[in-house]
């Protein structure tokens, strides 16, 4: 997964207010920011990205994503949508992070959570629960998070988004650690930070944060419900992360 890309000078004056409506015709002409859409830290185009787990509002009812904390530039970078760069940042990121950990090779580990929340600017964008299709008609919804127990975990159909692979799916089991899982599911780079949903109930159960060559399912993937405890133990942005239900 790449893991940084280059700056701009930019600086962003940022400022939440009431979500911007179009006037022709009344319609809402904000970006739309789903699972698996792909994030930038450049306004110019850039060979990587990184992608967008969840996007939700926290207990102050600000709207916040969730992506990969490995990702994450220097805390209080401006963030563009992939591919519509053109109109302009989308949101900022916050101190609200944990950049994971790795082995000495850059695998990653257990010891340390991988992701980062970021804000976003409502004037500019909206959330949604539910990912673009892939060619099989195949998508990410994202209407809970999933706990899961420590061990193996039969969760049955399983998929995952990305900016790159776009939304791919198997069956099977998961192997859960204290922070990561492992899955079968593999993505590719420039999907760090995309979700791995339960395809029966909706469940938000994984953040996509690269590859473990372990025997235990080469995937890995950062716990949704770890996530979750690690932000409402900051208290900051993000906390009380409840996902947008609108499609």
């Amino acid at each position: 997964m790449r893991r940084g890309f280059a700056l701009s000078a930019a600086t962003l004056a940022f400022v939440l207010a009431t979500p911007g409506i179009a006037a022709a015709g009344g319609g809402d002409d904000r970006v739309v920011l789903r699972p698996g859409d792909g994030i930038t830290f450049s306004a110019e185009p850039v060979p990587g990205w990184c992608s967008v787990a969840a996007v939700g509002r926290d207990d102050a009812h600000r709207l916040v994503a969730i992506t990969a904390g490995h990702c994450r530039q220097d805390g209080s970078s401006p963030i563009w949508k992939v591919g519509e760069q053109h109109r302009g940042p989308v949101g900022i990121e916050t101190d609200v992070a944990s950049t994971g950990s790795v082995d000495p090779i850059g695998f990653p580990t257990d010891e340390a959570p991988d992701y980062a929340v970021l804000l976003l600017d409502e004037t500019k964008v909206r959330g949604s629960n539910t990912s673009l299709p892939n060619d099989r008609g195949e998508r990410v919804v994202l209407e809970s998070v999933g706990s899961l127990q420590p061990g193996g975990s039969a969760v049955g159909a399983q998929c995952a988004a990305g900016r790159t692979n776009g939304v791919a799916c198997t069956s099977g089991d998961v192997l859960v650690d204290s922070n990561l899982m492992s899955s079968a599911l593999l993505m590719k780079p420039g999907d760090s930070g995309g979700p791995l949903a339960r395809a029966d109930t909706r469940e938000w159960i994984g953040l996509s944060v690269g590859y473990r060559p372990t025997g235990r399912g080469l995937a890995a993937y950062q716990r949704a419900d770890r996530i979750v405890e690690e932000i409402d133990a900051q208290g900051g942005v993000g906390a009380g992360f409840t996902l947008v239900d609108t499609p």
